[in-house]
Order: structure tokens, then C-alpha cells, then sequence
């Protein structure tokens, strides 16, 4: 798959037209087009960011595919002393039910247990949707999943030894079942700041509701 393809299969699975994209992106339709066509040069990395943002995937995404099966160069150095740890979950444990349709608020706690203080820095959704198209050419979603009301959090300054708490919105599928949606933090150039680590998550199950004999709605484990 291209760029340009990706970027406007995404644009219609959030129901966004490419004029909309471009303002929200704070670009023009010329940039856009250069973007995917790579008429003489490649886009800037704040026009990519920009773009990202706005389809609420990570940058990576669309730097995979704008350099296709070139490798990319190795931008992730870690900081010695830098280090995180995961306190727990405040809101949503793994597994909590909520409605189809639901907006809902996850909160989890963290802790800097490092020597290097965090600054700049923010947490980035490493969410994908895979997409297919029928033999009819149709846009066939596979998986839904959960949709985050912002795909880049900023983290406040946090200095060796505190702990501290990052809220992410989002709202559920309208189909039942069990999603995920999975974060990572990156520093301010849009580094990984902890490669190897599998970053932070929620996982919720989506239930649909019931009617009592009396027509109360309940809910369905």
C-alpha cells in the first residue's frame, strides 16, 4: 500500500474529506499532494506529523510507507539512567465492561524511577486498523477497535522519583467483543524513549445492553 492510498482510506474510515484533512492538518492541498507524490523531494517531518495527528496514527506509520522497503536509519538512543515504571491502572482495569458507542476516560499512573527527568515528552497511540477491500472494491474494516480523542498526550515535566497520572479519552466500537489500544512514550524529536518496552494499555470489553422482563436494561456479561 502507498501513502496516498493509506492516508485516504483513512481519511474515509474517520469520515474526514481530504479539505477537511488539510485544514485540520494546517496544510495546504498542494502540500498534500506533493506529500504522496514525492514530485522531486520528500515532505518535511512536520508536515507528516501534522498529517498523522490528524488521522490519529503515529508518524512511523506513514514514514513506513513513504519510504516503502527502504530501511529506515536507526533514530532510537537510550539515556542512561532514564528509566520508567508502571504503577497502576486508576480508572478502567484490564477487562472492565463498557457500552458500545461509550466514551469513557483511562487513567494510569506512572512513575519517573530514573535519574533523568522527563521533559518534553508525550505518549503516542500505537494504534493501526487493519483494512481490506472486497472483490467489489468495497472498504472492508476487520477489527474495530477503540478510537482515542487525541493520538498524542503531552506528559508534564516529571523529575526523578514522582509519580504522576495521564488521562486518554476514548469511545468503543459498536460491536461486543474484547479491544485494546496500546501507548508508547517519545521524547520531544519523536523518539521512542523506552524501545524494548511494551509501553502502556487498556483493554476493556464491550458488551451489548439486555432488557429485563420489566424492560429495565441491564447490562450483558
Amino acid at each position: 500500500m502507498d501513502l496516498e492510498t493509506y492516508i485516504r482510506q483513512r481519511a474515509r474510515n474517520l469520515n474526514i474529506s481530504l479539505s477537511q484533512l488539510c485544514r485540520e492538518a494546517g496544510i495546504s492541498r498542494q502540500t498534500l499532494y506533493e506529500a504522496w507524490s514525492l514530485s522531486g523531494k520528500y515532505p518535511s517531518l512536520n508536515t507528516l506529523v501534522n498529517i498523522a495527528y490528524t488521522l490519529k496514527v503515529h508518524p512511523l506509520r506513514l514514514l513506513q510507507l513513504l519510504f516503502g522497503d527502504q530501511e529506515l536509519p536507526e533514530t532510537i538512543k537510550s539515556i542512561p539512567g532514564d528509566r520508567s515504571a508502571f504503577v497502576g491502572d486508576i480508572t478502567y482495569p484490564d477487562g472492565e465492561y463498557v457500552m458500545p458507542g461509550e466514551t469513557f476516560t483511562k487513567v494510569w499512573a506512572i512513575q519517573n524511577i530514573g535519574e533523568v527527568a522527563w521533559e518534553g515528552r508525550s505518549l503516542i497511540c500505537q494504534d493501526d486498523e487493519l483494512i481490506v477491500f472486497s472483490n467489489a472494491g468495497d472498504e472492508l474494516c476487520l477489527a474495530q477497535q477503540l478510537i482515542p480523542t487525541e493520538a498524542i498526550i503531552p506528559i508534564p515535566y516529571t523529575p526523578p522519583g514522582q509519580t504522576i497520572e495521564i488521562a486518554a479519552e476514548f469511545t468503543a466500537p459498536d460491536s461486543p467483543g474484547t479491544v485494546m489500544s496500546y501507548w508508547k512514550m517519545v521524547n520531544s524529536e519523536g523518539n521512542f524513549c523506552y524501545s524494548k518496552s511494551k509501553g502502556l494499555w487498556v483493554k476493556v470489553t464491550i458488551i451489548t445492553p439486555t432488557r429485563s422482563a420489566q424492560g429495565e436494561i441491564l447490562e450483558e456479561e
